[in-house]
């Protein structure tokens, strides 16, 4: 069987972990697959990127050429299926061709923004009028490809609920396949409770319009006016326009002093500063799978996020929700974790909830849909001579 992944608008973030993670296991799990994959040419000097036995392919997307990326997934690839023969694709990026594909597809939806009320009006208020439109065909786009795939698969069955609300696609095409921990290694034991007098809180997150950081402004001002010894640590780039507005807000309302924000980091970087955090945060609004907050767990650090379906859905409780836009619920629950029962308590919660979540068990499910995907075609195909 030869399958081509289709990844060519993957740079960075999640999904950029998902790729790697799935082809790694992947292509040892079944010496007859043979895999190519569709990679951006900016990820030409990741050597640790895709393992030997893959087979890639790079392409450039130019941004200055507003109908490139049509052009590349009508014409470019479907050519380089052919060439490759291949027997399935495989896209991660969220789209399929518009035009008719000789063999069957598997497509990962990562992007829950397509689907999510709140995402949509937050993005649109910070677009003009063309960036709207090229927002309103993206979501179009993505809709074409949900419906024209031969089968989804989703990393939350919140997601796949959601697609179905709003486009009605048969149920039953949509196969939710948990994903694994992110950057960080899953630690052996659960955290033992902090003997500083300072707490140190996190929210490991890139920016974008659906990451609240508000609720984590207004939170800290409660927090400093009761005279509670806190630090916030962020990983914003100091040097984007929008990262220094979120940070500003913290200093307009008088609490950038608790702010330690250590910039983007690397994957060493991201694992040393879980080991300084006492607690996670995770307020975001609209969320795919959310890796942190799965990275955080994996570490035994007790944390709270806010209560949208898929973090509740990962949390396996309400318990350690808050009201998104509710930042006196968050303080509360933030004190009560500071008790040395609860804390202890909630770290071993989270350490043993983050082992359900795996990345072999993942490409397991993956590798055994592509299989199926593939035989039912043949099965078909076969019927009909």
């Amino acid at each position: 069987m030869i399958v081509l992944v289709n990844a060519i608008s993957i740079k960075e973030g999640g999904s950029l972990v998902v790729l790697r993670e799935l082809m790694r296991r992947l292509v040892v799990m079944d010496d007859g697959i043979e895999w190519h994959v569709a990679v951006n040419e900016a990820l030409q000097g990741e050597s640790q990127l895709l393992p030997s036995r893959v087979t890639a392919h790079y392409f450039s997307t130019p941004k200055h050429i507003p109908l490139y990326i049509n052009y590349w997934y009508n014409l470019i690839l479907p050519k380089l299926l052919r060439k490759t023969n291949s027997d399935i694709l495989f896209s991660m990026t969220n789209y399929l061709p518009d035009l008719p594909l000789h063999c069957p597809t598997l497509l990962l939806e990562q992007h829950a923004g397509h689907f999510s009320e709140e995402f949509d009006a937050r993005t649109n208020a910070t677009l003009s009028l063309s960036g709207r439109l090229a927002w309103w065909a993206k979501r179009r786009w993505v809709i074409r490809s949900l419906r024209k795939s031969t089968k989804v698969t989703v990393q939350t069955k919140a997601l796949a609920d959601a697609i179905f609300a709003e486009t009605e696609i048969d149920i039953r095409k949509f196969h939710v396949i948990y994903h694994g921990p992110g950057l960080a290694n899953s630690a052996d034991q659960p955290r033992t409770y902090p003997v500083g007098p300072r707490w140190n809180l996190g929210y490991v997150s890139k920016i974008g319009v659906q990451k609240n950081f508000e609720v984590l402004v207004d939170a800290l001002v409660v927090m400093a006016a009761a005279g509670e010894d806190v630090q916030l640590h962020l990983t914003l780039n100091p040097e984007r326009p929008d990262c220094q507005k979120v940070l500003k807000l913290f200093e307009l309302a008088g609490v950038g002093c608790f702010i330690v924000n250590h910039g983007e980091l690397n994957e060493r970087g991201v694992r040393k500063l879980y080991s300084q955090l006492d607690l996670f945060l995770f307020p975001s609004l609209c969320e795919s799978f959310g890796f942190p907050l799965l990275e955080a767990m994996a570490q035994g650090i007790p944390l709270l996020a806010s209560d949208i379906d898929s973090n509740i859905e990962i949390l396996g409780s309400k318990k350690f929700s808050f009201a998104a836009h509710d930042p006196q619920e968050l303080v509360s629950k933030v004190r009560s974790l500071m008790n040395e029962i609860d804390y202890v308590t909630a770290s071993a919660y989270m350490l043993e909830r983050a082992r359900l979540f795996s990345w072999d068990d993942a490409a397991s499910q993956v590798k055994g849909l592509l299989v199926e995907t593939v035989d039912e075609v043949r099965s078909k195909k076969s019927r009909k001579q």
